[in-house]
């Protein structure tokens, strides 16, 4: 006898129908410039809710097409990281709305640039990834085409390379362009 599927199984299909078209009729708002006369934190919310359900609509898909394995590794087998991943996804799409967030502040307060925070924040975390090496970062099937090509040791230097020279951009850079 099969194994009966709940009744929330056969919602996710419309789950995910609902907020793709949601984000997407969102999106075609701002397009029109409709959201041009609110003000800030509106549009930063607004914008931070259909980057939400964007991410929602692929965690709810990637648990459809693939309930226990990541797919992040060249292997076929199930590893059962699935679950943790699309938490992840959520969790990290809500630290980008904050650091965004941050980064606003520190431009209305100190003058600080978006960009140049950005940079920072986009440096630290590659360079923090590239030294911990967690399975989500160095198991993905983009740093195996790497890492296959050059090797381990190579790929960590080109990875930290990149780091390196974002973060010079966001502290040594042009301060005209990145400092209003």
């Amino acid at each position: 006898m099969a194994p009966r599927r709940s009744k929330l199984w056969m919602a996710r299909p419309l789950a995910v129908t609902a907020l793709v078209a949601g984000a997407f009729g969102a999106a075609k708002l701002v397009d029109r410039g409709l959201t041009s006369g609110w003000p800030a934190w509106a549009r930063f919310a607004f914008a931070s809710a259909i980057l939400l359900a964007n991410v929602g609509a692929v965690a709810i898909l990637h648990g459809i097409l693939s309930p226990a394995h990541s797919g992040l590794s060249p292997r076929v087998d199930s590893d059962d990281r699935g679950p943790t991943l699309r938490r992840g996804l959520l969790v990290g799409a809500a630290v980008v709305v904050a650091y965004v967030a941050l980064s606003k502040v520190l431009e209305s307060y100190l003058g600080v640039s978006v960009k140049r925070t950005l940079l920072v924040g986009f440096g630290a975390a590659l360079a923090w990834a590239t030294a911990q090496k967690p399975w989500w970062f160095w198991d993905h099937w983009k740093a195996h085409i790497l890492r296959d090509l050059i090797g381990d040791s190579a790929t960590t230097a080109v990875y930290l390379l990149i780091a390196a020279v974002l973060l010079y951009l966001a502290i040594l850079g042009d301060p005209s362009r990145l400092i209003r």
